[in-house]
């Protein structure tokens, strides 16, 4: 007789990809990994790793169905995509349309949807260790040289994230924890020396989740699941307090010192002082609930209400980034959720909110079940960063990865009949 089962799978190398016609679609499908890892832009946003996945549809199409999050998940980018469309076709009687600021917006849109399908399906033709490795040297090659930050600071701008997906998903490999702490806690250090603050405290928060993981039995009932993810709050919160402290002693070196203390003294929290663009995001949210379409140009008046939410925070907007950063070509919120909203409307907005719930929902089952390696919980808690605090474009590769990695599976398990 057949028959069905979900399970939690972390993926393990599929006899399809062994011989024949399987190790050239296994070759393409790591190739695509890499190339969405490099983000290499074509064409307004229409990235190397999207041309690829696109004409690879066909291949990793029926991959999608092994997950309801990631259905669900790609169905609403296709929407959002659309309605960026539909909004700015709206709102071209009363603002200006950049068509390559249109464009940008559907693609990058695209780009999550197809990257995440496309690396579902390599993980399902090889394993979670070989496509976060080959996604880190995607990332690695994406790494210029001649870019400002990166002289700046080669390891905080450039060899960070890609040094750390690797190492992670090498030490995947092993799974063995002590493993997953020397390397976490290393990569920390690193990114502490190096002026990192947010990285360097959500590997400390990852490193102590590991340790966590160690403790007790697997379990899978949701009251073990809330229990975690409240365990999970205090640890976040926790990890802020200590390394915010640490800072102000000068642990992480004078530039984060005098940083920090700049913000600090701003609005009184180092969330909002850093991040003031919240101000914004709350403030057009509350005027223009719709969001405005990924080709739409911004009016003066919503620069003047994006500024107002700004000042309502103790930071002076009136210093050129608001005009030329945030609101220059488009409108960058400077969050994932900011973003998706104004771009794409509501349906970006429920695109934002399934993934929030699914990273947090996922990180914490993963911990709870004690299956979570180092390199999972570091790519939910940077994801669910990302979603707060950083632009969709930047953040979209770990994104895709994140989700693609973190899925659960269901995999058809025949029985022989008795």
């Amino acid at each position: 007789m057949t028959s069905t089962r979900a399970e939690l799978a972390p993926a393990l190398p599929s006899p399809q990809g062994r011989e024949g016609w399987g190790v050239a679609t296994t070759g393409l499908a790591l190739l695509c990994v890499v190339l969405t890892g490099m983000g290499l832009d074509l064409f307004f946003g229409l990235t190397a790793g999207l041309a690829l996945a696109l004409v690879l549809l066909p291949l990793w199409a029926s991959s999608v169905r092994s997950s309801r999050w990631i259905s669900w998940t790609i169905v609403l980018a296709g929407i959002a995509a659309v309605w960026s469309v539909w909004l700015t076709v709206w709102h071209s009687d009363s603002r200006t349309v950049s068509t390559s600021g249109l464009l940008e917006s559907v693609f990058v849109v695209l780009g999550l949807a197809c990257g995440i399908g496309a690396t579902l399906w390599a993980r399902g033709r090889t394993s979670v260790t070989v496509v976060g490795a080959m996604f880190g040297i995607g990332l690695l090659l994406s790494i210029n040289p001649s870019g400002g930050t990166f002289a700046e600071n080669p390891w905080r701008f450039g060899f960070s994230l890609p040094v750390t997906v690797i190492v992670l998903a090498l030490a995947a490999r092993w799974r063995k924890r002590w493993i997953d702490v020397v390397a976490v806690l290393t990569l920390a250090g690193v990114s502490a020396i190096s002026g990192g603050r947010s990285t360097s405290a959500i590997l400390l928060m990852v490193a102590l989740l590991v340790v966590w993981q160690s403790w007790g039995r697997p379990a899978s009932s949701k009251l073990g699941a809330l229990r975690t993810l409240i365990l999970f709050g205090l640890l976040a919160f926790g990890t802020y307090l200590s390394v915010q402290a640490a800072i102000l002693e000068g642990a992480l070196g004078e530039s984060a010192q005098l940083r920090t203390e700049l913000q600090l003294s701003t609005s009184g929290t180092l969330i909002t002082g850093g991040r003031p663009e919240i101000g914004a995001t709350a403030a057009l949210m509350a005027e223009s609930p719709g969001g405005f379409g990924g080709g739409s140009l911004p009016s003066m008046t919503d620069l003047l209400v994006a500024k107002s939410g700004m000042d309502a925070l103790g930071y002076d907007p009136n210093n050129g980034y608001v005009e030329n950063y945030m609101f220059g070509t488009g409108f960058e919120l400077h969050s994932v959720i900011g973003d998706l909203w104004a771009w794409c409307g509501i349906p970006g907005l429920a695109l934002a909110a399934v993934l929030l719930i699914f990273l947090v929902a996922r990180t914490a089952v993963l911990t709870t079940g004690r299956a979570a390696s180092a390199l999972l919980l570091f790519l939910g808690v940077k994801s669910i960063w990302n979603l707060l605090f950083a632009p969709l474009e930047s953040a979209l590769t770990v994104l895709v990865l994140a989700v693609a990695l973190m899925a659960p599976l269901v995999w058809p398990v025949r029985r022989a009949a008795e």
